[in-house]
């Protein structure tokens, strides 16, 4: 199908080239009954506003935790399990710094002697591979 017109739909732009000041309208008002809406459950209210109180400010640095006592037994921990001891000593160095400190000093003591004794053990064996040798 062709299009008989080679220009694109131009309105009719009536008398002295302006468009109407109010064209009529296309589609007649509707004049039934009014339509029920469809949801008619009322929404609840959300309660106003109200300021919250400021929460209590933390303990200055430098309060003691009661809960922090900073046993020998967190030292004896962090020794065997180094790890655990080094996890301990950052989870708890701004809250609990007395039984950090023991936790990490356990498993810094833990590493240190680990490694003494390897160099220990390899130079011992050195000594014993010469000594056999000669």
């Amino acid at each position: 199908m062709t299009n008989p017109s080679p220009t694109p739909f131009q309105p009719n732009p009536g008398p002295a080239g302006a468009y109407p000041a109010n064209p009529a309208p296309r589609q007649p008002a509707y004049r039934g009954t009014p339509v029920p809406p469809a949801y008619q459950q009322a929404f609840p209210q959300q309660p106003a506003y109200q300021p919250q109180p400021y929460p209590q400010r933390p303990a200055p640095y430098g309060t003691p935790n009661p809960a922090d006592t900073g046993s020998f037994g967190w030292a004896v921990l962090g020794f065997f399990i180094p790890l655990a001891g080094l996890i301990l000593f950052l989870v708890w160095k701004n809250d609990k710094p007395l039984s950090a400190r023991k936790a990490g000093m356990g498993a810094l003591t833990g590493v240190l002697v680990t490694v003494a004794l390897y160099i220990l053990v390899f130079v011992v064996s050195i000594v014993a591979a010469v000594a056999s040798a000669s």
